[in-house]
């Protein structure tokens, strides 16, 4: 696996997630840092039994998958290395807004899976990129959705209860298949993951969902601008030998 330290590409957060994602589904390569959390808003969770009462974890895991429409913050750190992305989902469409460490300005992506396109929206130029979503699967993007396919309850042990921006959580600790291990905070309201911790190539690795508002997203957010110039990528044809 990389050094995160000396790779810090323009989607750091969406690496992050797709890091997470792969430690979910056993790919992880070293055992979770039970150590007190990187900032002071999760502090230790309660150790309570989860009573009779409490949603079981199967179902709360479907009612955050069912969420179809939302927006938040995600804001990721890696070692000292943190980095904020904006998101709107609504359907099949995407929009994320991140600044570029390269000092280029806001950069846009719009993901339209039902139309099968990506656009690379830059403001400051008012130039969008456009290719086919097959050229921009493997950029690591992520969504509390997809963090919740990836993960498997039979491998989730609850740990206690806790409390994020005011929002009651589930704590639950999944083992890998290798013995590693990462920690996951599911709002009780509706099976959205609010703050996930793990460890990767040696380095903690901790993701935060702030902000989230659940539905309300308006159409015109996964559109670019009138008078946007679009450039077509089209990825160049090998050479038969």
């Amino acid at each position: 696996m990389m050094n995160l330290k000396k790779n810090l590409p323009l989607t750091l957060c969406l690496l992050a997630l797709f890091l997470f994602t792969a430690l979910l589904a056993g790919c992880g390569t070293a055992p979770q840092d039970t150590s007190a959390p990187a900032d002071k808003e999760a502090s230790a969770p309660s150790s309570d039994k989860l009573s009779d009462s409490e949603p079981i974890l199967k179902d709360l895991l479907g009612k955050g998958k069912a969420v179809s429409e939302m927006s938040f913050d995600c804001e990721t750190q890696i070692g000292e290395q943190k980095m904020l992305v904006k998101t709107w989902i609504k359907g099949k469409k995407v929009r994320s807004e991140m600044e570029s460490p390269e000092a280029v300005g806001k950069i846009i992506n719009i993901i339209d899976s039902a139309a099968g396109v990506v656009y690379v929206y830059q403001p400051e130029q008012k130039m969008a990129t456009k290719m086919d979503i097959s050229m921009a699967q493997q950029d690591g993007s992520s969504s509390p959705q997809e963090d919740l396919e990836a993960m498997n309850p039979d491998k989730m042990k609850y740990v206690g209860k806790d409390t994020i921006d005011g929002k009651k959580c589930l704590v639950y600790e999944i083992t890998a298949d290798n013995s590693g291990t990462s920690k996951v905070w599911l709002w009780e309201e509706n099976g959205i993951p609010l703050r996930m911790e793990a460890t990767a190539d040696g380095e903690k690795l901790v993701i935060v969902y702030r902000n989230i508002k659940v539905g309300g997203i308006p159409d015109s957010m996964f559109e670019l601008p009138e008078g946007t110039q679009i450039m077509e990528f089209n990825m160049p044809t090998m050479p038969t030998p």
